[in-house]
């Protein structure tokens, strides 16, 4: 019972007592985000083509992430000499920062997978929208095409009514000269 004891106190005092950062020294967690932001910063800088650009467009950048944190290059820098004297402190922040920039990467191969979706949805729905006009108007184009045939169906049947009937007027003359041709004379 006393071994437990003693194990469980070992370990509260080897997990419970971290080591301070000294004063005047970044802690650890704002650290942790400088250093993930100034990553993020360089790897951007290094896509740029014109090193005289990149410089300019880096201190602006470098600038601004110091101005996030609240601190300026010469306490990062000696923070960062501090770290370097502390390897393992150091590893556990830039395992922490390699967890972040993997949750990045998934989240943004999440939101490309999304737009492609999106993308992939929204040109089916205009290829259905635009099949669907264009079956609408040949529909309607139909629709238009045989009111029109039909209107000049009966059109037609007007005229051959009217021909035929002026052709039976003709014949019923015809046949009336050629029965009695006395009467005619």
């Amino acid at each position: 019972m006393k071994r437990i004891v003693w194990g469980f106190v070992l370990a509260i005092l080897a997990f419970g007592c971290k080591p301070k950062v000294p004063e005047g020294i970044i802690d650890r967690e704002r650290m942790e985000g400088i250093l993930f932001d100034i990553h993020l910063v360089d790897g951007y800088l290094s896509s740029i083509y014109v090193q005289d650009s990149a410089r300019k467009l880096g201190a602006a950048y470098y600038n601004g992430i110091y101005k996030k944190y609240d601190t300026d290059s010469a306490h990062y820098a000696k923070s960062l000499i501090y770290y370097n004297h502390n390897p393992e402190v150091l590893k556990e922040i830039y395992t922490a920062i390699s967890g972040k920039i993997e949750k990045q990467k998934t989240g943004l191969k999440k939101a490309d997978s999304l737009w492609q979706k999106k993308t992939f949805r929204a040109d089916s729905l205009k290829i259905i929208k635009t099949f669907k006009a264009d079956s609408l108007a040949l529909v309607k184009k139909s629709k238009t095409d045989s009111v029109s045939k039909a209107k000049t169906t009966t059109q037609i049947k007007k005229k051959r009514a009217k021909a035929d009937s002026l052709i039976n007027i003709k014949r019923s003359n015809v046949n009336l000269t050629t029965a009695s041709p006395t009467l005619v004379q």
